[in-house]
């Protein structure tokens, strides 16, 4: 039986094979440890380290037991469903462009995305998350320099930063951690919080990328009021909640006042009515809504062209027949329309369900979780997933208002960006056993009776005390 608290502690972890669960469980048995030899030394009772050892028990035991308990929650279902679905996205990212000249997908650079795409998944599901907390500010000055020099340094396409736009779609994750980095009982920290938020935005408009704009500010204020729920601020609740509503509705005030309101009306109304300016702003809509017409919910038929049977106008098309074919050039964002166009509504649906299924499936996780950074870390991962998949789906429907990457699916570096993405989220799941929230500055001594218990978290995301008496007894 070891005599000291440093030599108990060491036997126990020698029990722990999980290595992250080792700091864990040193530090909780080290806090009983000590709380319970300065009780016997409050009692004048001599050799009170040796005592408080070994009221503790046998640590071959009681490290075997917490061995069994603190262990890895795999998320295999979650890691095979984002595979799947990636192999999904890379098939048809090569299948549904192979016949075009200029926008075909190289299934060379497919298959590298992909394999890229799993190394940063697993990457990010075997990373330590709470390294993170440790480094929250340096994360985000690193992800505001990364925005700025590639803005500065990279080449533009058609007039935009394009790998900026990269970078900024893990602004939400890194204001999640600016969020975390700014705790504290006061208005200082509240509107330090608030304020991280504004260099991010600046980037985004620098860009310029406006729905990576409004994903920023949808998931900046749903993680700031979630973060205000979770006492972050201090009690004040509520009156930082009024706040940060406000802040909310300021914005748009905002651009209204700047002139952007005619142009915001302006897109709603084509988004909603394409056929007011089908050769202009409502171009894409248009033309998505005229592929849709007719398409059965069952393609059998072989049909191999992205054009659309109209009997009417034609903007460059291919007669045949009575009937004349309309084509035009589609983005890569409408992969999913020529899905649809090729394989009929029933192939669109499953896919759009199989999305969905992953990002509920994400959330449903997410709001179980205990700690609050990891809650808040893999809800910012859901949010800006979420919205993404919302916007694509409008746009391969005729509501154009955003150009939007369906996640998994459209996009070589995307797709590796959005596993990685979900890699971190999964990490959070993998690892709630042995996250813990921060302890307050003050800690609280108080005197054990004669059996310890030691906190853990059980494999049923419960918290249990599990009794260890002292050997013999």
């Amino acid at each position: 039986m070891p005599e000291t608290i440093q030599a108990y502690i060491e036997a126990v972890e020698e029990q722990i094979r999980w290595r992250r669960a080792r700091g864990v469980v040193s530090l909780e048995l080290r806090r009983h440890l000590e709380d319970q030899r300065d009780a016997f030394a409050a009692e004048d009772r001599e050799d009170a380290e040796r005592l408080a050892v070994e009221e503790m028990g046998d640590p071959v035991s009681v490290g075997t037991e917490l061995d069994r308990l603190h262990r890895p929650r795999p998320q295999w279902g979650l890691l095979g469903l984002t595979i799947a679905l990636a192999c999904v996205g890379a098939f048809l990212r090569v299948w549904l462009t192979r016949n075009e000249d200029f926008d075909a997908v190289s299934p060379v650079m497919t298959v590298l995305a992909l394999v890229l795409g799993t190394a940063a998944l697993l990457g990010a599901y075997f990373l330590d998350f709470t390294s993170l907390a440790r480094h929250a500010r340096g994360i985000y000055a690193g992800a505001l320099a990364a925005g700025l020099l590639s803005w500065w340094l990279l080449p533009n396409v058609n007039l935009v930063a394009y790998y900026t736009r990269y970078i900024i779609l893990l602004y939400p994750v890194v204001y999640a951690l600016w969020l975390y980095s700014c705790r504290g009982s006061t208005w200082r920290h509240f509107v330090l919080a608030v304020a991280g938020g504004i260099p991010l935005a600046v980037i985004c408009l620098l860009a310029p990328f406006m729905f990576g704009l409004l994903i920023l500010l949808v998931s900046g204020l749903v993680l700031l009021l979630c973060a205000i729920r979770m006492g972050w601020f201090g009690p004040g609740r509520w009156k930082f909640a009024g706040t940060a509503l406000a802040l909310a509705a300021g914005i748009p005030a905002l651009f209204l006042g700047l002139g952007y309101g005619e142009g915001v009306a302006i897109r709603v109304r084509l988004a909603l009515h394409p056929e007011l300016d089908p050769l202009g702003g409502g171009y894409w809509g248009w033309m998505a809504k005229m592929c849709m017409q007719n398409v059965p919910f069952i393609r059998r038929d072989g049909h191999d062209s992205f054009g659309i049977a109209s009997i009417g106008r034609v903007y460059g098309g291919l007669f045949r027949g009575e009937q004349s074919y309309v084509e035009f050039s589609m983005d890569k964002e409408f992969l999913p329309l020529k899905l649809l166009m090729r394989w009929g509504w029933l192939a669109y649906f499953l896919l759009m369900a199989a999305i969905a299924a992953l990002l509920v499936w994400l959330l449903v996780r997410c709001l179980r979780q205990r700690q609050q950074l990891g809650r808040l870390t893999a809800l910012a991962v859901v949010l800006s997933l979420g919205l993404e998949t919302l916007f694509s789906a409008a746009l391969n429907l005729g509501f154009v208002l955003f150009s939007s990457h369906l996640p998994l699916v459209v996009g070589n570096l995307h797709t590796v960006l959005d596993m990685a993405l979900i890699g971190l989220a999964l990490s959070v799941f993998r690892g709630s056993s042995v996250l813990r929230d921060e302890l307050p500055e003050k800690k609280q001594r108080f005197a054990f009776p004669w059996r310890v218990k030691v906190l853990i978290v059980s494999t049923k995301e419960e918290q249990d005390f599990v009794s260890f008496s002292k050997l013999g007894k």
